[in-house]
């Protein structure tokens, strides 16, 4: 896993965003005794490296695993699925417990939504019958500190959800991240919007702040002044302009993820042909 970003000089305590996301998913673990293989949804692969470290996992008892097509090779009796709610996904899923059942394995399965459940991905389990074989549960990851000014949600194809597909889901998780933000920094006192979307999320936040409240007499000032939600659509241009800064381009030619590029190991002077190593491009 990719190197965990060092949050000491942030403008505000993001380390305690991360601290918490860890927090739950060690949770999570500790509450599925004895061990266990966490077969991880690629996509949510690079997400968790920036939260715990693969030595903290192993000592609670956790085999790593990705998941795709292929079937599950463990000597384990639980296995704990981490993944979003992708329809996709949930076939993986079934084929794994269906493979299992006509081998005669006797197997404990857990599925954890990352950020929450979908209605669709259940239905899904329950029409491939399996929905009574498996205990289902969520995992909040709403919100990703990749830097000490850098937090992320996560949701590299929003625009195209919202925009092409009519899929608003994601201003939902904009607004709960958001709300999750106040609870740890207090009640944002000043919130501009410019764009349709923006102000629907600005709208789902103020209903979130009605339906769960903030104690703000608990927390004295907060450490958050405003917050301002720009729509891509505001700026449409400026994904089409060719990028100025260093990071820019190598965003550009060779994909920035979750705040590292990989390389070949040649390029950084390592002797190891044709391995990738992660390099870091946070402010540390």
């Amino acid at each position: 896993m990719a190197q965990i970003p060092n949050l000491d000089n942030a403008p505000i305590n993001v380390t305690s965003i991360r601290d918490q996301s860890q927090k739950e998913l060690i949770s999570i673990l500790k509450n599925i005794r004895g061990k266990k293989c966490l077969v991880i949804d690629p996509k949510l692969g690079g997400s968790l490296s920036l939260i715990v470290q693969t030595s903290l996992l192993k000592e609670h008892g956790v085999e790593l695993r990705h998941l795709n097509t292929d079937l599950i090779q463990t000597e384990c009796t639980k296995v704990v699925y981490l993944v979003r709610s992708q329809l996709e996904l949930m076939k993986f899923i079934c084929s794994h417990v269906h493979n299992d059942v006509s081998k005669g394995f006797q197997r404990e399965y857990f599925v954890y939504f990352v950020p929450r459940r979908s209605i669709a991905c259940e239905k899904l389990l329950e029409e491939e019958k399996v929905h009574h074989l498996v205990t289902i549960g969520e995992y909040p990851l709403y919100i990703l500190p990749l830097d000490e000014d850098v937090l992320s949600f996560e949701l590299d194809i929003a625009f195209k959800e919202c925009a092409v597909d009519g899929d608003v889901s994601s201003l939902w998780h904009i607004a709960k991240a958001i709300h999750k933000l106040e609870f740890s920094f207090g009640l944002i006192p000043n919130v501009r919007a410019k764009g349709k979307a923006s102000v629907r999320v600005a709208d789902i936040l103020e209903r979130m702040q009605v339906e769960e409240p903030v104690n703000s007499s608990d927390m004295g000032m907060p450490e958050i002044n405003t917050l301002v939600l720009l729509d891509r659509e505001v700026d449409m241009v400026t994904p089409m302009c060719s990028q100025l800064t260093y990071e820019g381009l190598l965003d550009e030619f060779l994909r920035v993820n979750n705040g590292a590029v990989e390389l070949d190991s040649s390029v950084m002077g390592a002797q190891q042909d044709g391995k990738k190593i992660k390099v870091p491009l946070n402010s540390r």
